[in-house]
């Protein structure tokens, strides 16, 4: 009987959480698509998000749980401390260590008791999911800038595996990652399937002069949706702009409502809350189109259950996602040219139903072909086999 590698892998959040966005998406399908192949243990928080401190009440705290294919151990507040880890890793005994986060307090606790010596030595794989994007950065500028210097002169990072979901998100870590380490490029893993019962019956008829949009994120200011509404004055036309997700930056919220409450009457955007995961894709297919104007992505799960829905995207070009009009399931466009956002939302509006059906089915096909293509498993597969040491892939 074959004995399955353990990895260990550490996140904030976690299932049954549903606020914290694409990066805690990606462990829920590596673990769920690669579970045949690895023994997964999680070690998390115990509640969901940044903003909600309530523990969950479906699962037992700082103790080892069974969720799904992984083995899950959820941390109470007073217990994300560097020795409990230590002793949970020991009792572990991972052949991998995994952690989808550069800053998160859990990854340098981990970082440091390697470097102390204080736990078996272990490859470590480190994903950033788009921290260090340019324009993750800029928010909270001087404390990022700060750690970044103190992780090179210490070289808290060194002799680790980088995982990149992109050519793009490579040379982000590049930019900061010090001597030493490796970088492997593996996009984001999605699920198999994204709205299998789609119908396209489920879509609102669209009529020239009228379109519904989703912005679905966390809300705070790397999304950009005030710059978005500093430039929908200009707009011809009924436009609806739904947000959901969590408000995770109140004063950007604020200051957002403020321009919400001056535009014009042809332009409504109402704040839905957050919604949970499994509730996701019935409602965004209840739009035509999807609106992101992102300071930075390094992969998007969103944008692909979006374009499951039949929305095509009106995103920003600073994610992987690009070419998308060449391909007709969207925009991706400059932040630095807002005229072209506005003649792109406006051309939006007034496309017919016949038309608007064009695009629609393209983006619903284009994301079912995508998803089809074997190779995107078998990247994250070769990473995680490649830092177990059990293949002699070429890296970066």
């Amino acid at each position: 009987m074959n004995i399955k590698p353990k990895i260990l892998i550490f996140c904030d959040y976690y299932l049954p959480g549903f606020k914290s966005g694409g990066g805690m998406r990606t462990i829920v399908n590596i673990v769920d698509r690669l579970s045949e192949k690895f023994d997964f243990w999680i070690i998390t928080r115990d509640h969901d998000g940044t903003l909600d401190k309530t523990p969950y009440t479906t699962v037992k705290i700082n103790d080892w749980n069974e969720v799904g294919k992984a083995k899950v151990y959820y941390l109470s507040r007073d217990n994300v401390k560097i020795s409990k880890l230590r002793e949970l890793i020991i009792s572990v005994r991972p052949n991998l260590l995994y952690s989808n986060s550069y800053f998160a307090t859990l990854t340098i606790y981990v970082l440091k008791l390697r470097k102390l010596r204080l736990i078996p030595k272990t490859n470590l794989v480190i994903a950033p999911c788009g921290e260090l994007s340019i324009g993750a950065l800029q928010l909270k500028r001087r404390k990022k800038m700060f750690f970044l210097a103190y992780a090179k002169i210490s070289a808290l990072y060194q002799d680790i595996i980088w995982k990149a979901s992109s050519e793009i998100e490579k040379k982000e870590i590049e930019n900061v990652k010090g001597k030493g380490g490796e970088i492997y490029i593996a996009p984001d893993l999605p699920p198999k399937v994204i709205f299998e019962h789609f119908r396209k019956e489920l879509k609102p008829p669209k009529i020239a002069g009228e379109a519904k949009m989703i912005f679905l994120s966390r809300f705070m200011k790397k999304k950009n949706f005030k710059w978005l509404l500093e430039n929908l004055t200009k707009i011809k036309g009924k436009l609806t702009i739904d947000i959901y997700g969590p408000l995770e930056d109140e004063t950007y919220w604020q200051e957002c409502q403020k321009l919400i409450n001056d535009l014009p009457a042809n332009i409504k955007i109402g704040y839905k809350g957050s919604i949970p995961f499994e509730s996701v894709l019935n409602n965004m297919v209840k739009y035509h189109f999807f609106i992101l104007p992102t300071l930075g992505e390094n992969f998007g799960h969103v944008f692909l259950e979006a374009l499951a829905c039949g929305c095509p995207l009106i995103i920003s070009d600073r994610t992987p996602w690009l070419d998308l009009e060449q391909k007709g399931i969207g925009w991706d466009l400059a932040l630095e040219n807002p005229q072209k956002w506005v003649e792109t939302l406006n051309y939006c509006i007034n496309l017919d139903d016949l038309n608007y059906s064009k695009i629609s089915d393209k983006s619903r096909n284009f994301v079912v072909d995508w998803l089809a293509d074997p190779e995107i498993e078998t990247n994250t597969l070769t990473m995680l086999q490649h830092s177990l040491g059990q293949s002699s892939i070429r890296v970066s």
